[in-house]
């Protein structure tokens, strides 16, 4: 296990070698530090890494419970620049971090041995504190993306069971002072994370209460156990910062400590199968009476044939009522949801569904969308990263969920204008007859074979003048002409499509007499 995972670090630090601030000038900001974007894609190339090699916790449920409650403390901390993404790694030690970008890791003995969700909440808003005030970007003191993906390989053979002083060795690189979290970074992430706790509702004592677990876990943690081993080095000190810091802040007495629901997580997580990477985990599997649900569903399809929407969700809220445990109910619900534009309700439906068998990736895509459509990001990373693992490889379900977690990451277009055919600058205002173009530069993330721009041009009524698919050329540059000869006057859209998300809207308008330019 050691030499496997030492090889594999060593291949992580090989390519970190090759790269620096020197060689990529776009990757380091005003301020010295690796841009958001920069550190976004590395983190994505790491990440990909540690999945490949750590044995991960991969149960629906419990990864879902889990997001929700990171979703939680993360909007406290809005805005930011990361999508949040939330691990679980099957191993039974106290222990937890971040690579930066927005990747969180939890050991699953953190799950397992918190006593309540505020102790839960406590590991997690420390590592969102890490990740909010960039202290992985921060720490490289000067050695920028190297350094950076240095510490990420580190970590990749600490959580494979190596020992990072082979990596020392072997390496010959200073692994110890990389490593190191600094005191000022710690202490800056439990202030940042006692903030986020008060701010989210949790009791921030329950960071304090799982220090002292780490704490005993380990009694001897500064004295003999070298702090470059150590994940969070001088635990008891903190414990008593913590604890005075909580005091000046004076909470509420009323902030939540327990969830019934985590002693089901935790029991879940109990009942899981041996440790596999990329494992299926334990899902759940609805059982029904069709006999019942069968007929009240045939009604609720014949009233909304009938035209009587109304009528089709009353049956469908009384097969609910008397089935509930048909997940084909709640998906019907939230179809309707959705024609109506509830997106909040449409997710309760989904979720439902979900809840009963969350192994369909179909669901985890639709799941996804709409938190996407409701703003949230993490919450819908997580749906649609599900999704994408469940699809089958090369389908077009699959396609379309890696494409809209891409999205959520990285801005689709790095530029984009409309134009006369003549004209190089974006503007609102064009003269009937006027061949207008809409030009749109993609982010190298979404070239690639196959990739086609959906373009459609939207006269004053909302109807489509022209609507077509646009291939983009080999350097991602997409372009659609429309000639306004005899186009209505009044106020137009351009709005362009990747896949099912809209990735551009330009309006303006046209008029009779000519326009200055």
């Amino acid at each position: 296990m050691i030499r496997r995972a030492a090889l594999a670090a060593a291949v992580i630090l090989g390519a970190a070698a090759c790269q620096s601030p020197s060689t990529e000038p776009d990757a380091v900001g005003s301020d010295g530090l690796i841009t958001p974007d920069k550190e976004r894609e590395i983190t994505a190339g790491v990440a990909a890494q540690i999945r490949a090699q750590a044995p991960f916790v991969t149960d629906a449920v419990v990864l879902a419970y889990i997001n929700d409650l990171g979703q939680h403390l993360v909007l406290a901390t809005e805005p930011q620049p990361f999508v949040y993404r939330f691990a679980i790694i099957d191993d039974d030690s106290l222990n937890a971090f971040t690579i930066g970008g927005g990747y969180v890791y939890l050991n699953k003995g953190v799950i397992a041995q918190a006593g309540d969700v505020s102790e839960l909440a406590g590991v997690m808003s420390h590592e969102i504190a890490h990740v909010r005030m960039r202290h992985m970007a921060r720490r490289s003191e000067g050695q920028g993306l190297s350094t950076l993906v240095t510490l990420a390989g580190v970590a990749a053979l600490v959580l494979s069971g190596g020992d990072p002083s082979l990596l020392i060795a072997s390496q010959g690189v200073n692994v110890a002072l990389q490593l190191r979290n600094s005191r000022a970074a710690e202490a800056e992430a439990d202030t940042e994370g006692v903030d986020y706790m008060i701010r989210s509702g949790y009791d921030p004592d329950g960071m304090v209460r799982f220090f002292e677990r780490i704490s005993n876990a380990h009694p001897n943690a500064g004295d003999d156990i070298p702090a470059y081993l150590f994940s969070h080095p001088a635990v008891k000190e903190r414990v008593r910062t913590t604890r005075l810091l909580i005091e000046r802040e004076s909470p509420p007495a009323d902030l939540i400590r327990a969830d019934e629901r985590l002693p089901q997580i935790q029991e879940r997580l109990a009942t899981l199968g041996a440790r596999v990477v990329g494992g299926s985990g334990l899902h759940a599997r609805a059982t029904f009476d069709r006999t019942v649900s069968d007929p009240l569903l045939a009604r609720a399809r014949a009233a909304y044939d009938d035209g009587a929407p109304g009528e089709a969700r009353r049956v469908l809220l009384l097969a609910a009522e008397r089935e509930p445990g048909d997940p084909r109910i709640w998906l019907r619900l939230a179809d309707l949801s959705e024609e109506e534009d509830d997106m909040e309700q449409t997710a309760y439906y989904l979720q439902r569904a979900f809840e009963l068998d969350d192994d369909v990736p179909l669901v985890q895509y639709r799941l996804g969308v709409v938190h996407r459509r409701l703003g949230n990001r993490t919450l819908a990373v997580f749906y649609l990263e599900q999704a994408a693992q469940n699809f089958r490889p090369g389908s077009t379900g699959r396609r379309k969920a890696e494409l809209e977690v891409r999205q959520m990451s990285v801005p689709a277009l790095r530029e984009s204008l409309v134009s006369t055919s003549g004209a190089a600058v974006d503007a609102a205002t064009f003269r009937r007859g006027d061949v207008l173009n809409w030009w749109g530069d993609l982010n190298e993330v979404f070239i690639g074979p196959g990739m086609v721009i959906r373009v459609t041009w939207l006269d004053p009524n909302g109807e489509a003048a022209l609507d077509e698919f646009v291939p983009m050329d080999p350097f991602g540059e997409v372009e659609s002409a429309f000639d306004t000869k005899d186009a209505a006057l009044g106020g137009w859209s351009v709005v362009v499509r990747l896949a099912d998300s809209t990735i551009d809207r330009k309006d303006f308008s046209l008029v009779g007499e000519p326009v200055a330019r």
